[in-house]
């Protein structure tokens, strides 16, 4: 039996990770992923990314806006987002990131497959195709067939829309922890996942945590940062 803790979209919640990690220290875990956002929009980036790094048997991609504190690193214009507030978080971030953290960014890649219990697992952000087409859990069958039809895993693990789902289409597990650290669907608790793999059989388990969001709205007011995030935490919801 092969157990994994499915994490994603963390954005620097530290104190959301701890919660996470005191919630299953018993469990003994073959592997644990990360579908990428590490980063922006929390004041614990280096914490977060550091966590993952001390764990020999974390497998792990970059997400969106860990790429784009990239890009900003190099010198890149920051096209997108438009709006200030957002745009402040992520400049917080490049100013605050260690070094050794930002290294350890780029080495990570935008997909990444591995095996477990003899079943292929993939890992994914977002979209497949570049072109902003992200799986939600209502989405059509078409799209997880065409997702599926692109890679030869037998379960796709992705993140980036925020909402924990699980669904089988032909076969095919398509699997979303929901956001570990920064949750849009009016539910504040940190969302995360565990995949069994036993004998050719899957099983997933959602988890819903509570986590100490005062820890996280008081770091972004001692850095003078915009108070619509404060807010964003405490209600479980996108507002910008």
């Amino acid at each position: 039996m092969k157990k994994i803790l499915v994490l994603s979209d963390i954005h620097a919640n530290y104190p959301a990770l701890m919660a996470i990690q005191n919630h299953v220290q018993r469990e003994t875990f073959h592997r644990i992923v990360n579908t990428g956002d590490f980063t922006v929009y929390g004041t614990y980036p280096n914490e977060v990314v550091q966590w993952f790094r001390e764990r020999g048997n974390a497998i792990c991609i970059v997400g969106n806006t860990d790429k784009r504190v990239l890009e900003i690193l190099t010198g890149k214009e920051l096209e997108k987002p438009k709006r200030e507030e957002k745009r402040i978080m992520y400049f917080w971030t490049c100013e605050n990131l260690l070094p050794e953290n930002v290294r350890y960014l780029n080495s990570l890649p935008e997909q990444q497959g591995f095996t477990a219990g003899g079943l292929r697992i993939g890992l994914f952000h977002g979209d497949f195709d570049g072109l902003g087409n992200p799986l939600w859990p209502d989405s059509p069958e078409s799209l997880f067939r065409e997702w599926a039809a692109k890679f030869s895993y037998q379960v796709h693990v992705m993140g980036h829309i925020h909402v924990p789902f699980h669904r089988i289409v032909d076969g095919v597990h398509f699997l979303n922890p929901g956001s570990a650290g920064r949750p849009f669907d009016g539910d504040p608790r940190s969302s995360f996942a565990i995949l069994t793999v036993s004998s050719g059989k899957i099983t997933v388990e959602h988890f819903r945590i509570p986590y100490s969001v005062e820890e996280v709205t008081s770091g972004l007011k001692k850095n003078g940062l915009p108070d619509i995030y404060g807010e964003m935490y405490r209600t479980g919801r996108k507002l910008n």
